[in-house]
């Protein structure tokens, strides 16, 4: 009797061994390459003044961790926002939200969802596209409103470092990264204006991407572009 309840523990044990073992090996686990990628504060990928624009002196930089429900999910690690300034008097919004993991169920809100959870009227969401240093960059553009705030909003998202088209590309490609074990990171770098046209507002939003990405290194432009 002694020897079966010996036996016994012995199996238990080794059970809780393999079941141990089976869940590091196949549980989903964020890209190695994604661990380096998080220890870089986003300041120093965007660079402070380019061209014709400089930081608004009535708007100081700031990084910060989302809010606190976004925090508590682990939705966002870094958050950079920043107001530039040319010598126009022309203002364009920087908003760029990094999360080191980006699986099926947790993963950055885009701006046609947030904003509208923020009490904004969302209209117009379509897709465009921006040519920077010569190559075409896929964005979404929207405009988002409420009373006394009008804001035309472009922005575009990095899986990876690959830059996705659109959601249904986003989602398959995470999936698919999903079935190997791995769990990719995101980028979303947001440009936005307080401007009530929003064709000349996604102009300057074009011409503000290409000065800050043409100060960029090659490095800079391979994390926040994907090339």
């Amino acid at each position: 009797m002694a020897d079966r309840k010996e036996a016994a523990a012995w199996l238990m044990a080794l059970s809780m061994i393999v079941t141990a073992v089976f869940s590091h090996v196949f549980l989903p686990k964020p890209l190695a390459e994604a661990q380096a990628r998080a220890n870089t504060p986003l300041e120093q990928l965007f660079p402070a003044q380019f061209g014709a624009w400089r930081l608004d002196p009535s708007s100081a930089a700031l990084i910060r961790p989302a809010f606190e429900q976004a925090k508590r999910f682990q939705m966002y690690d870094q958050v950079l926002e920043r107001t530039y300034l040319d010598a126009y008097g022309r203002r364009v919004m920087l908003s760029v939200a990094y999360g080191r993991q980006q699986s099926v169920g947790l993963q950055m809100h885009r701006p046609e969802v947030c904003y509208k959870a923020g009490g904004f009227h969302i209209a117009n969401v379509h897709a465009g596209e921006m040519a920077l240093l010569g190559r075409k960059v896929a964005v979404t553009r929207l405009f988002a409103s409420m009373v006394g705030r009008p804001e035309p909003i472009t922005y575009w998202r990095l899986l990876g470092n690959e830059l996705m088209v659109d959601e249904q590309q986003f989602k398959v490609r995470q999936l698919s990264l999903g079935a190997t074990g791995a769990i990719p990171d995101g980028l979303l770098v947001r440009i936005s204006s307080i401007d009530d046209e929003p064709a000349g507002a996604y102009k300057l939003h074009a011409e503000f991407a290409q000065a800050m990405v043409q100060a960029m290194s090659p490095a800079q432009r391979q994390r926040v572009l994907g090339w």
